[in-house]
């Protein structure tokens, strides 16, 4: 307590030195914290389960070469040799998910209701379509071979089954007892029964409010926007998808052939967060260097403008330790001023990106882990000064006397 009044009467001298110290820190605490709540979101999103076996899937396009081209004969050729092969677990023909492309639309409990309605998105498979991606079939059945369409790209026919996800079910039907009950498409008035429920499908579009609301129809069109999804058994997938395109290639030289991987395709859709993450990564890194630059930089300046001073206390006694506590307990009063400022700051620019950028919230909890972290620096950078002014000799008092 002896030490806070000259402390407080050397800030009151320094004050705007201090006070820039001191808004630096809370600047760098607001920026600090929001970026690293974004940081999390991100990461969390990019973690989210995806309800599919992503690592054994390879997927296939191809684009003809003739005009006339029989895309429906095709699938059928593609497909009986792809299960066939060795390594393949599973194959079927649709859009792949988590690729960033794919359809989707409105759906409703009631007919010919035109607002209201819950965005979903939809696919359209066979009776291989669940197996192949791997997911999880909670509740009902699969689609039987018989209730297989086969549709123009054209054709404004509708399923009258189909399969959805529980996310999905337990927005459309809160009460439960999704199973059994209808779907409706748009405005219509074409019943669709709820067969089957899965447990979970992000769909094409991870990152979009529709995701892991998903539809699922019994059809095969004849679009050549449709991918070949291949479920290779474990550990095979790397030797299915090389195996896959040369089959392709020597079942059919009349077309242009695209094989990968589903984890390639979901790592290119989230390019754009990852790439989000390590810019903030770096920011947040390079804020913090700065901040710890600043207080090194602030402090050695101020322990040379003090070094009679400090000379004087040496020589009445004052302990090495003294000198050193003396420093530091400088250094966390304007550190701590600070990170009040950026406490407050933090949660109003916050609640700012919320509104008009839909970031999500800042926890009061991140804020003050970010604050003592921004502490703990303030003192590490602190403490190399601080030691060299503790070693200061008492003869420092004579000179220039």
């Amino acid at each position: 307590m002896l030490e806070l009044r000259p402390i407080l009467s050397a800030l009151w001298r320094h004050k705007i030195s201090a006070l820039l110290i001191a808004l630096q820190l809370g600047l760098t605490l607001a920026i600090v914290s929001n970026a690293s709540v974004v940081i999390q979101e991100r990461k969390e999103r990019i973690a989210r389960p995806t309800g599919i076996a992503e690592a054994d899937i390879v997927t296939a396009h191809f684009m003809p070469i003739p005009k006339d081209y029989d895309l429906l004969e095709a699938f059928r050729l593609d497909m009986d040799m792809i299960r066939q092969l060795p390594g393949v677990a599973a194959a079927t023909i649709s859009r792949a998910p988590l690729a960033g492309s794919g359809s989707s639309g409105g759906f409703h409990t009631k007919p010919h209701q035109e607002v209201g309605s819950t965005g979903a998105a939809f696919f359209s498979g066979d009776e291989h379509f669940i197996d192949a991606l791997g997911m999880k079939l909670v509740a009902g059945r699969n689609f039987t071979p018989s209730e297989i369409r086969i549709m123009e790209s054209s054709s404004s026919e509708r399923p009258t089954i189909t399969i959805i996800t529980q996310q999905l079910a337990d927005t459309l039907f809160p009460e439960g007892n999704a199973l059994g009950k209808s779907l409706y498409f748009g405005g219509d008035d074409n019943p669709m029964e709820i067969v089957g429920i899965v447990e979970r499908n992000l769909g094409p579009w991870p990152n979009s409010s529709v995701a892991g609301n998903t539809v699922f129809f019994p059809a095969i069109m004849d679009t050549q926007w449709y991918d070949y999804i291949v479920r290779a058994e474990p550990g095979q997938r790397d030797a299915v998808l090389k195996l896959l395109e040369e089959k392709m290639a020597e079942r059919d030289a009349e077309r242009v052939i695209e094989v990968k991987t589903l984890t390639e395709q979901k790592t290119r859709y989230y390019a754009g967060d990852n790439t989000m993450i390590k810019v903030l990564t770096g920011v947040v890194s390079l804020l913090t260097f700065i901040v710890a630059l600043g207080i090194v930089g602030l402090t050695v300046f101020w322990i040379t403008q003090r070094q009679k001073q400090i000379g004087v206390r040496r020589a009445l006694g004052a302990t090495r330790t003294a000198i050193s506590r003396y420093f530091l307990l400088e250094n966390l009063m304007i550190a701590a001023t600070g990170v009040a400022l950026g406490t407050a700051a933090a949660q109003i620019f916050n609640q700012f990106l919320a509104s008009e950028f839909g970031q999500p919230a800042l926890p009061l909890s991140t804020t003050l882990i970010c604050a003592f972290i921004l502490l703990a620096v303030s003192v590490a950078a602190a403490l190399v000064p601080a030691l060299r002014a503790a070693n200061i000799s008492p003869a420092m008092a004579t000179r220039s006397v």
